[in-house]
């Protein structure tokens, strides 16, 4: 229900009212109350207070509940609908949700997040919204579905017989009709004059000799109301007015001294201007027309005293937000950036979410923001964890010139600057990049988090050079210190880095385990359906992979994606998620999904500046057009990316470059690309080179790759020799190639990695099928059925839009392309308007560029 009218029509009075009927019914029914005020435009403050104000009704919110007391809700906000639409059903008792005030908050985030609730929880939840405004939902589909039904200001506006029940039985007919024609029957004009009369100032006379709107009247009667009220109630009022909401406490805080609780008993007559918040009626608010009355009242010097007393009292509480905003509105910025320190300064971004840094920062202004060094800093991680590369690195820059002459801060720099580089995976510079806890130590000696931060950055550094022994290390080290500073968010990066460098290096087992320690301490203490599980559940992903279950991989991996692109991604869990999603789209799906993912990853890529992701892609790009049989598309890729040169480069450079994913990836498709073309001995090559440079590295699962698509180049090069079929009995070398290949497959369970080589993995597996060990078997049948089903390209258009879209690639103009195929002008122009909205391209040169990723020239 939609309760939509301007101020003073007694939205509040008809909620409280419907709400103590509900719970003084014979079947008393549970109502959770939430008034809303401007700092809950972050929708995860909202949801906090909602998840509060649902156990305040006896609902039993256990973890949630305590993630929502500190703030530390999950960043992404459908996650934490999710979650608390769990807790309710798991209650299972339809309730009633009144929100107060909605538009003092509405934002298109809050928006996304009430409908969400109003539409998955429609079997669970009553709502009772009040707004001056009509939120921005599609009203006409939500009313047409039966979820939303309206109360305007013309209902609320009160008949002469509901004027009479508020005013009581003092005034004769005469003199009620002309009170509610002077005020409309507007409820808060009605209830003013009920108190200007009571106290004996007021008159028929006087009200009837008031011109101009309703509205004056109203102001005139408050002012009226307020000006009879003992000297220290109107000092209480004007003192109190610039506070959005207050309690005895508050009260008492911001004016010095302890009567606050007496004065507001007095005021309990006055409702209709003093408005409880609460049920327990703790927390109040003034009307917006009192409020500003008085404000004007009160002297300027007094206000800012007043907000300063205010945000103190509000950090004690840790109510950092509002604290920040009346230390600003004091014009005291010095104290605001010292509230924001208080509150975690750069480690907000880590413990609360980007939502909710966001919302502090947006109370600083422009000049604040671009010359604090403690604002530049948190602004330069958060749009580190955004991929705003450009404008994270500028502030970055500006932050090292502000800490200059702050060493206090230095610290600080050092932790945001080695962040921010690891996710633009920027890695150039060792000495910022400890691995053992003694340099950890010299580096932030009285910080653990400082310190366990620059292990894991570290860490991360260490994985993209293959120095795993340093990686698990630095992972153990950096994992010792967030359990003792009690940081399961930090602890569970440590558990993502220390798993990647077991797995890397073939330790599946404690590759295994750790995950699964990631994902069981991720979800104790962020919950079933929290951004960090997801993102865990990448890695988790990457180990059903290898071990061929890739329908299992799948979901997994699609929940993840969002988290990796939106709340916290870096190069490592890009490649991860990539080289997964497309080899799975592939055989899943098709190749049209597998081009898409490729095209999604460069994307990515580019907008974050990973150079290192996008040589990935162009090496994969290679791959999947050889599995694909478009061998014209592959060569094009590789001499378009100088995929061999490229390769062939990399493995000469030295130890402190980033470059085994790229060794790996690029030797995978330049020996598909040889294989392909008929030059196994090519292939095998390859192999010999890039090889042993993994094993010197200790790169096991990479190497084993590599050792598999060797199998095959090797039996068609004997083959070849030999002048016989590739699918005749393999000879005594090749079984003992085989047998040294398929052993560590068969001890850690990789079948996932014979799934990636694809059909022409078969030829070369034992022939006596009965004597398979279990790994062999589970990989056998998929094998066939894409042997017998190859991926096809999935055509997206009609007969005409193929015959288009091949001149178009040609280059071949309009007019050109109409007399070709002897049609007019404009249905060339609408056949292109399809093939672009196909292509999700908007102009030719895009269109030809896409078509021919998606090996789409030949076919069309």
């Amino acid at each position: 229900m939609l309760v939509i009218s301007p101020p003073g029509f007694g939205k509040t009075t008809l909620l409280t009212q419907w709400r103590a009927a509900l719970l003084n019914a014979p079947t008393p029914k549970p109502v959770a109350w939430l008034t809303l005020d401007d700092a809950d435009t972050d929708p995860n403050r909202l949801l906090a207070y909602l998840v509060l104000a649902f156990e305040a009704t006896g609902v039993d919110t256990g973890a949630l509940g305590q993630r929502a007391r500190t703030q530390a809700l999950d960043p992404d906000p459908q996650r934490n609908v999710a979650a608390l639409l769990q807790v309710l059903r798991q209650h299972g008792q339809r309730m009633t949700l009144m929100v107060d005030d909605y538009h003092r908050a509405a934002s298109p985030t809050l928006d996304l997040v009430m409908l969400t609730l109003l539409e998955r929880g429609a079997d669970i939840l009553d709502f009772v919204v009040a707004s001056r405004s009509r939120p921005q939902w599609p009203l006409a589909a939500l009313k047409a579905r039966g979820l939303v039904q309206e109360i305007d200001a013309q209902d609320l506006v009160l008949t002469q017989s509901e004027a009479a029940d508020i005013l009581g039985p003092s005034y004769d007919l005469a003199a009620l009709s002309i009170l509610h024609a002077r005020t409309e029957g507007w409820a808060v004009a009605l209830q003013l004059a009920r108190l200007w009369f009571a106290r004996g100032q007021g008159s028929l006379l006087g009200l009837q000799s008031l011109t101009g709107p309703v509205a004056d009247v109203a102001e005139y009667l408050a002012e009226q109301v307020v000006m009879a009220l003992p000297l220290a109630l109107r000092e209480f009022l004007m003192e109190t007015a610039v506070l959005d909401r207050f309690n005895a406490e508050l009260a008492d805080a911001v004016r010095g001294r302890s009567d606050a609780a007496a004065m507001l008993m007095q005021l309990r007559p006055y409702e209709a201007l003093v408005v409880p918040l609460d049920v327990s009626r703790s927390w109040f608010r003034y009307h917006l027309m009192l409020a500003d009355y008085l404000r004007t009242q009160l002297d300027p010097q007094r206000g800012r005293e007043i907000h300063r007393a205010a945000a103190h009292w509000l950090g004690r509480q840790s109510d950092w937000g509002a604290a920040v905003a009346h230390a600003v509105q004091a014009g005291d910025e010095a104290l605001a950036i010292r509230l924001l320190q208080a509150a975690g300064g750069w480690q907000l971004v880590l413990r609360k979410g980007i939502p909710y840094t966001q919302g502090l920062l947006r109370y600083f202004d422009d000049i604040s923001l671009r010359t604090d060094p403690t604002l530049l800093m948190v602004q330069s991680y958060l749009h580190a964890k955004l991929g705003d590369e450009p404008l994270a690195m500028e502030l970055l820059r500006l932050a090292e010139v502000s800490v200059a002459d702050r060493p206090e801060l230095q610290r600080d720099f050092d932790v945001i600057a080695a962040l921010v580089h690891v996710y633009f995976d920027r890695l150039d510079d060792d000495d910022r990049w400890p691995v053992r806890a003694e340099d950890a130590m010299q580096r932030a000696p009285d910080d653990l988090l400082c310190q366990a931060t620059l292990l894991c950055v570290g860490a991360v550094k260490a994985i993209s050079l293959a120095r795993l022994d340093e990686a698990i290390a630095a992972s153990t080290a950096a994992r010792a210190r967030m359990r003792v500073v009690q940081s399961p968010l930090g602890e569970n990066y440590c558990l993502l880095h220390l798993a990647q460098a077991h797995a890397m290096r073939g330790d599946l087992q404690d590759a295994r385990r750790v995950i699964d320690e990631a994902l069981a301490l991720a979800e104790s203490n962020f919950g079933m359906d929290s951004s960090l599980k997801a993102l865990v559940g990448c890695f988790k992903a990457q180990q059903l992979y290898w071990a061929g279950d890739w329908a299992g991989a799948a979901p997994r991996l699609a929940e993840g994606l969002s988290t990796v692109e939106h709340v916290d991604g870096w190069l490592d869990v890009f490649a991860v998620t990539a080289d997964m999603g497309w080899r799975i789209a592939l055989r899943l799906e098709g190749l049209s999904a597998a081009l898409k993912s490729l095209e999604h990853t460069a994307q990515q890529a580019r907008h974050r500046r990973l150079e290192r992701l996008s040589a990935l892609v162009s090496a994969w790009r290679v791959d999947l057009n050889c599995q694909s049989g478009l061998m014209a598309q592959a060569r094009q890729e590789a001499n378009a990316a100088q995929l061999d040169r490229a390769w062939r480069a990399a493995l000469t450079l030295g130890p402190n470059e980033a470059t085994w994913r790229f060794v790996e990836a690029g030797a995978m498709a330049l020996m598909r690309l040889h294989l392909a073309l008929g030059a196994p001995r090519e292939a095998l090559a390859l192999a010999e080179l890039a090889r042993p440079w993994l094993q010197q590295r200790g790169l096991a699962i990479p190497a084993w790759r590599l050792e598999l698509l060797s199998l095959v180049a090797r039996r068609r090069a004997t083959a070849d020799e030999a002048g016989t079929k590739a699918s005749e009995n393999p000879s005594k070398p090749l079984q003992q190639a085989l047998e040294v290949t398929l052993a560590p497959l068969i001890q850690h369970d990789l079948a996932g990695l014979l799934l990636e080589v694809g059909p022409m993995i078969l030829p070369c597996l034992p022939s006596a099928e009965g004597q398979w060990p279990a790994v062999l078997r589970k990989v056998v049948t998929p094998l066939r059925g894409w042997q017998a089903h190859p991926p096809r390209q999935r055509t997206l258009f009609s007969g005409k839009e193929s015959e288009v879209l091949a001149l178009l690639i040609e280059g071949t103009p309009n007019k050109s392309i109409a007399r070709a195929l002897g049609i007019s002008e404009n249905t060339v122009k609408f056949h292109l308007k399809n093939i672009f909205q196909k292509l999700e391209v908007d102009n030719r040169a895009a269109a030809i560029r896409v078509a021919l990723q998606q090996g789409l020239g030949a076919s069309a």
